[in-house]
Parts: C-alpha cells; structure tokens; sequence
C-alpha cells in the first residue's frame, strides 16, 4: 500500500494547465535537477563532455526547432546563470556512472561521494535560482513569440518518442512480460498511446482540492529548501553521512540496498556516540507530517488506485510487487527504529 501510496501522491503535484506548462516546467526542472548531478570536471574525458553536450544539443533542436526556431541550447545551458551548474553536472554525471558501477553499491562508495555532494548542495543554494530564471525567460520568449509553444513542443516530444522509443518500449513490455517491470510496462502502453492520454487522464483525477493541496506543498517545499540553505544545512549535513556511512561499511553490512540486520547494528552504535543534526531532523519532520496529511485525506483513493493497478497484473507482476511491499515496510521499519531511539533535541 505504501508503494501505491508514494506513486499517487507524487502524481498529485502536476498541475491542472498541463498542455499550457507541461514543457516549460519539465525543462526547468531538468536544469535545476541537472545541478544532483555534480561538480567533478578534474579528470573527465573532455570528449566524454563534449559529446553529453552534442547529445543535448541534438534533442533541443529535435524538440524545439519548429516550436521555438530562436531557442540555441548554448546560450541558456551553457552560459549566464548556468553556465557551472550545467557544466559540473555533466561531469559528475558521467563520473558517477563509473563510480557505481558495481553489481552492489556499498555505503564505502556512498561515504566517498558525499564530499562531491557536499559541493553540488552548495552550489545548488547559490546558483540554482538563476539557473531557473534563466531557463524560465527562455522558455516565457519562446512563448510570446509562439502561441502554440506548447502544444507545438508537446506534439514535437510525441513524435520524437514515436521514432526513436516506442518500438523499444513495446519490445520491452514484451520480453518481460510477467514481471512487475512488464506489465506495468504493458498496461501504460495500453493506456496511453498520445500526450493527450495522459492529460485526459490526469485532469480526470486532479480535484480542486489535489490541486490545491499540490500548491500548498510545493510552497512548502520551497520554504523548506529555503531555510536549508539559509542555514548552512548542506556541509553540516555531509559531515554526518560521511561519518554514519563509513563507520556501517563493512562487518557483515557490505549492500546499501540493506539496512535491517548489520547494517541497523552498525548505524544503531554510530548513533550512540553522534547526535542526527537538526537540519535533518526538521526535514525528517515535515515529511512525516506531509504523510500523515495524505493518508488522512486521500486513502480511499490511493486505495482504489492500487486496485486499480493490481488487477492490471498478472499473478507473478502481482507476487513480485507484494515482495518489493513487503521489503520495503521492513526496511522502513528497521530505519524508523534506529530514528526513533536516537532523534536529537531540537528547537
């Protein structure tokens, strides 16, 4: 239930006007969410840059050249306000793809990435806002100078997903057929054939009050990223993970995919000589109250939308997604008891 409830909420925060703002805010998203990524450009392959950078370029023109012939990717990625974040991020990205690359992600490798982390919240609370305006002005241009902008952009994304993903997509569905992954797969392709599927079926679910609810909680959430980074929240914060995730790598706790068992062990006696930091607490908190909010308002729903979705499943998709629900309230429940004992005192 809690998986089902975890998707639908996440759904819940796209706005009504979808055909209207769907391409602006994905792109703007994209180029803040770009700055996860990383500030790691010493011992990249320049040609691995240049090429990430070719790529992008080659899909801006695939989804912007009829809708927004004045749009140059150079000009809003790599330039201005964000100019570093896109360049650190790629970097980081395509160092990252390397640094995890292991059948089994341990948390040595977690505590030897948190420096690089560090540098990216960092560097997110100083320049992500003007990143984001700057992406914002570009795509508002495009729009004034044309009023199909976005119908025009969203027909263009459709096409360019016909020619280049559909064909995998279904072959994908086909071969794990079965499979929670497969039929999930299957049942979205039976569902959604164009962009205006998934509108109709978005506006058919958003009420006045999701949306409202929606609104309310990315205000929050802007609040709360606020106060972060106001608060020097983001090196306090990866001391403590650096210290937490080094100290559980190894005895018996070698998959950061785990955490009941050893790994609980080893963080449980971190906890005992180092207090969880405030900054984390308060987010801890709001998450929880924000849970708390959906499942008092919308269980009834989310229900019948697991429903909806299980009958969709064939009997192995079924058995596979009740394990992955079932080990996941585990591990919550071995995360919340180490939380539990050991949450700080904080103003």
């Amino acid at each position: 239930k809690q998986w089902y409830q975890r998707r639908v909420a996440i759904t819940a925060g796209i706005t009504n006007n979808l055909r209207r703002y769907l391409i602006m805010r994905a792109i703007i998203f994209l180029a803040i969410v770009g700055v996860a990524f990383g500030n790691l450009c010493k011992g990249v392959n320049k040609r691995d840059i240049s090429a990430a950078f070719a790529a992008a370029r080659v899909g801006s023109a695939a989804i912007f050249g009829n809708s927004c012939p004045g749009f140059d990717f150079d000009s809003v990625a790599l330039s201005g306000e964000c100019k570093a974040i896109v360049k650190q991020a790629t970097c980081y990205g395509l160092q990252a793809a390397s640094h995890y690359d292991s059948d089994v992600v341990n948390y040595g490798q977690l505590a030897s990435d948190v420096s690089n982390m560090e540098e990216l919240g960092n560097l997110a609370c100083a320049q992500a806002r003007g990143c984001f305006l700057q992406v914002s002005a570009a795509m508002e241009a495009c729009k004034a100078a044309n009023a199909d902008f976005v119908q025009d952009t969203i027909d263009a994304a459709e096409s360019a997903y016909k020619e280049n993903f559909e064909d995998k997509a279904a072959a994908f569905a086909k071969s794990s057929k079965g499979s929670l992954l497969g039929d999930l797969a299957s049942m979205a392709l039976d569902r959604f054939s164009s962009a205006d599927d998934i509108q109709d079926f978005i506006e058919e679910h958003l009420t006045e009050g999701v949306k409202s609810d929606a609104s309310a909680a990315a205000e929050e959430a802007q609040a709360l990223a606020k106060g972060w980074c106001d608060d020097g929240c983001t090196s306090s914060t990866a001391r403590f993970l650096e210290g937490i995730f080094g100290h559980m790598n190894g005895g018996g706790c070698d998959d950061a995919s785990e955490f009941c068992g050893e790994c609980q062990s080893r963080a449980a006696s971190y906890f005992a000589r180092n207090q969880l930091p405030c900054c984390i607490e308060k987010v801890v908190r709001r998450g929880i109250v924000a849970y708390d909010y959906v499942i008092a308002n919308y269980s009834e729903a989310l229900e019948s939308y697991g429903a909806a979705v299980g009958s969709g499943l064939s009997a192995s998709g079924l058995a596979e997604a009740k394990a992955i629900r079932d080990r996941v309230v585990e591990e919550f429940g071995c995360v919340s008891a180490v939380y539990s004992a050991n949450r700080p005192e904080c103003a």
